[in-house]
């Protein structure tokens, strides 16, 4: 039994190293996801070691816990700040007659019961809507919502990466953009409210990592969004499918690199993928934005027959708040590293479209 622990251990150990080099290597990058699943494994490897291994010598015995130890602290240094032991980042709303609603839902593809994201849509009523992998016979099946959203922007696709956006509220310099591969589009418009506010909207869903999909090109899109929040600061709201978790460390850059929150911070996990998988879930769905909104409400809504659950967010618009509560700014190095990464994504997209 002792040499079943001793291999358990050597692999929890191992798979908690790998996310430490820095590579966009598909099965490297996938390590940086089931951080909580992992943290958990590292305490069963720790009993079981600490039981079978009582009779080992000491030197190895030491080292062995020392790295499990190391190993699950490292992982909980990750996830720590989506639990409510931290202070959230994202401030509390303080005025609710300027708030708006934003459902976010990758309806998956292959779905085709439109009737329970109508009816979501119906009895949630949301001002703004971001739908990401809907096809053409989506748009067809929800095209009766134009009569309550008449504002648009659809890019339906067969790839999996279709968006559409829906408003109550009038969309400026609406755009479709292929920022890094040509068959993934992301979505740009500056949204006008009722109260004559205005901020941009950032819609996104880049690749994930999986077998022969490596995660430069996904880095890279978001990093290229954060660039352009940087060169023209203020009010901004990005939100989709990221097919990434909030505590990697692309997501991190980005949001100390654009200045943006992350409401979940403080609050919890929100994990929206996946639904089938209870014990595998992971919080792939994401909406950060400037410090210019107040939080009034962040739900995980019930199944929609995809296998992510819907995002909802409730958000004040706040321009003037003087309760700023800032995320760390970049230094110099983080500026490079998110230019090298940039260019690397870059230089990957082209050799793959070769």
């Amino acid at each position: 039994m002792k040499y079943v622990v001793i291999t358990f251990g050597s692999l929890i150990i191992l798979v908690s190293a790998l996310p430490l080099i820095e590579t966009g290597t598909w099965w490297i990058r996938i390590f940086d996801f089931p951080r909580v699943q992992i943290a958990v494994l590292c305490l069963l490897a720790m009993a079981l070691a600490f039981y079978f291994l009582r009779k080992e010598n000491r030197w190895f015995q030491t080292v062995f816990m020392v790295l499990l130890v190391a190993s699950l602290f490292y992982h909980v240094s990750k996830i720590i700040s989506f639990t409510p032991l931290v202070a959230p980042t994202a401030k509390k709303a303080t005025d609710e007659g300027q708030k708006f609603s934003l459902l976010v839902s990758n309806v998956l593809m292959e779905n085709q019961d439109f009737e329970k994201l109508k009816n979501l849509i119906a009895s949630r009523d949301p001002d703004l809507i971001l739908l990401t992998e809907p096809n053409l016979l989506w748009t067809r099946a929800l095209i009766e919502l134009d009569e309550r959203y008449p504002h648009t922007i659809k890019e339906p696709l067969n790839n999996t990466y279709g968006m559409i956006l829906l408003s109550k509220f009038p969309l400026k310099n609406g755009k479709v953009n292929y920022l890094v591969e040509n068959n993934i589009p992301s979505i740009f418009a500056q949204v006008q409210l009722p109260n004559g506010g205005q901020f941009d909207f950032f819609g996104v869903h880049p690749e994930p990592p999986k077998p022969g999909s490596d995660t430069y090109e996904r880095d890279t899109e978001l990093l290229i969004v954060g660039k352009k929040i940087k060169e023209d600061p203020g009010p901004v709201l990005v939100a989709g499918d990221l097919n990434d978790v909030g505590w990697s460390k692309t997501s991190t850059l980005f949001r100390e690199y654009s200045q943006l929150v992350d409401p979940r911070e403080g609050r919890g996990f929100f994990n929206t993928y996946s639904v089938y998988l209870p014990l595998l879930r992971y919080p792939l769905d994401h909406v950060f934005y400037s410090n210019d909104f107040g939080l009034v409400r962040i739900e995980k809504l019930e199944p929609i027959g995809s296998d992510h659950f819907p995002m909802w967010v409730e958000l004040s618009f706040e321009p003037d708040s003087t309760e700023a509560e800032e995320v760390d700014n970049t230094d110099a190095e983080e500026n490079a590293e998110v230019e090298e990464k940039v260019e690397k994504g870059n230089e990957e997209s082209q050799e793959s479209s070769n």
